[in-house]
């Protein structure tokens, strides 16, 4: 388990440190609790270039979003859309009021973007396997 740097409120000036599972789960929890697509970046604490991992939140429709960047190499989370989705139409997250596109199928149920989180920090940065993934798209 490694202590990651989290960044998700254009308050801060310094990013939040979570050091234990609990500590990630009250974050997960107060952003989740904000209206609309919340995007938490996070980094493992003293390697911030082993790897990018945005966590999107979307509490109150119960799902979110996944992005993994690391090895060179760019990934979303993915799921089959809904009837009501349009695949051409991407969705926006927002991190500290900027807003960024991914793609309508990287949205996910909630629970396994927590549990990908939470993989995230247990294997110390590595790409989770609680979600699907998909390679990201070339206008990213």
């Amino acid at each position: 388990m490694v202590d990651l740097e989290a960044w998700y409120d254009e308050e801060q000036d310094d990013a939040v440190i979570l050091r234990t599972p609990a500590e990630l789960d009250a974050v997960l929890d107060a952003v989740a609790e904000r209206e609309g697509r919340i995007l938490v970046d996070l980094y493992v604490v003293g390697n911030p270039g082993r790897a990018n991992f945005n966590v999107g939140l979307h509490g109150r429709a119960g799902r979110g979003a996944l992005y993994y960047a690391g090895g060179g190499q760019k990934w979303f989370s993915t799921e089959t859309p809904g009837p009501d989705w349009s695949a051409d139409e991407p969705v926006l997250y927002y991190l500290m009021n900027s807003d960024t596109e991914y793609p309508a199928d990287s949205e996910i149920p909630l629970d396994v973007v927590r549990r990908a989180a939470h993989e995230f920090m247990t294997t110390g940065g590595e790409r989770p396997t609680a979600s699907a993934w998909r390679a990201a798209p070339d206008w990213w």
